[in-house]
């Protein structure tokens, strides 16, 4: 059982997810032209739609499918296999995953497919930074349960650019979650995504975290213990 665990999400939160995309729209159609552009990012939707969740070697197969002989597909295909992600880590991003290392076990919990995902956290620099524990989802705080299992700890810090994910996850776990709300990217103040929900801390900047402490993430769980215990 381990004191505190870190369960820290990527897109837009370690990395600029927001910008890699429009990275890719541009490297998309520069490679595959307007036409084929256009299609390879309405199979996005279809896929996302069909599978509940981004995958884009799913979109490249059915692209391929459908324009077998085209080779600006393959190409396209090359350049997302090969992609530099790095760039993207939001300033001392990793310097912050090191430092909340310090405090507790750091865990990648984030939502993606099992192969472009876990390849984009790798170049990231993240897989290293929290020694290999990086868990995928299609909805992360559906598995929670299972995070719990294979993590017990007496206290987990969830640390989120989406409002509903916070929220959902602090209904299942209570008390014993400690939810951080990091003002990046495009979901975190989009109204079409707000929640009624006040997380317990946030945070302009994941790497804000930096200048956090142990206590401070203990902090709502003890003013939650004194409540329960004054009867309010």
């Amino acid at each position: 059982m381990r004191d505190l665990v870190l369960l820290i999400d990527l897109d837009n939160t370690i990395l600029d997810n927001d910008s890699v995309k429009k990275d890719i729209e541009a490297r998309m159609l520069a490679i595959l032209g307007p036409q084929l552009a256009a299609r390879f990012w309405e199979l996005y939707e279809i896929v996302r739609k069909d599978l509940d969740v981004i995958d884009f070697w799913e979109q490249m197969k059915r692209l391929k499918a459908e324009f077998p002989d085209n080779p600006a597909v393959d190409a396209a295909a090359d350049a997302l296999a090969s992609w530099e992600f790095a760039s993207r880590v939001y300033p001392r991003g990793i310097e912050t995953v090191l430092h909340l290392k310090k405090m507790g076990m750091p865990i990648i919990v984030s939502d993606g497919d099992a192969v472009f995902q876990p390849t984009k956290i790798h170049r990231c620099g993240v897989t290293e930074a929290v020694d290999g524990r990086v868990l995928i989802f299609a909805h992360k705080e559906k598995h929670l349960p299972f995070v719990e299992a294979q993590f017990p700890a007496e206290h987990y810090v969830l640390i989120d650019d989406k409002p509903g994910i916070l929220m959902r996850s602090k209904a299942a776990l209570g008390d014993r979650l400690t939810t951080v709300h990091v003002l990046q990217g495009k979901y975190a103040l989009d109204p079409k995504h707000a929640v009624d929900y006040k997380p317990d801390i946030v945070v302009q900047n994941f790497s804000d975290l930096l200048q956090y402490t142990r206590e401070d993430f203990a902090r709502p769980r003890k003013a939650a213990a004194a409540v329960a215990a004054s009867g309010g």
